[in-house]
């Protein structure tokens, strides 16, 4: 879209703008680490996450922290590998639960 003056955008549409500007800015400054570059690669993928109680979640992935704590989006829970679903929405995963996590390769990506 282009916009003759500030105006014509609403406060949500300077606000996106800006922080799609700093972004920018932020990822020049700081170029992206290979382990960044391949986090990045993996938003809104299906993500099947493993977890120390036996549980099997799998959903879209999100984001992720420091500590390795993971959300899930459209989240599904398995106890057990074929087991019934039972259905989540969004969920985080503290780190310190996951045993293995592993991304659908079928190439399957939601759009944000």
């Amino acid at each position: 879209m282009n916009y003759s003056s500030d105006e014509d955008l609403s406060e949500n549409d300077k606000k996106s703008i800006d922080l799609h500007s700093r972004m920018e800015v932020s990822d020049t400054i700081h170029p992206l680490t290979p382990g960044k570059i391949l986090l990045k690669s993996w938003l809104n993928r299906t993500f099947r996450v493993v977890m120390t109680d036996g549980r099997i979640l799998i959903g879209v992935f999100l984001c992720t922290d420091v500590e390795a704590n993971v959300i899930l989006g459209m989240c599904s829970e398995y106890t057990e590998e074929g087991g019934e679903e039972r259905i989540l929405g969004l969920v985080m995963i503290p780190g310190r639960h996951i045993i293995s996590m592993e991304v659908d390769t079928s190439g399957q990506q939601f759009d944000a």
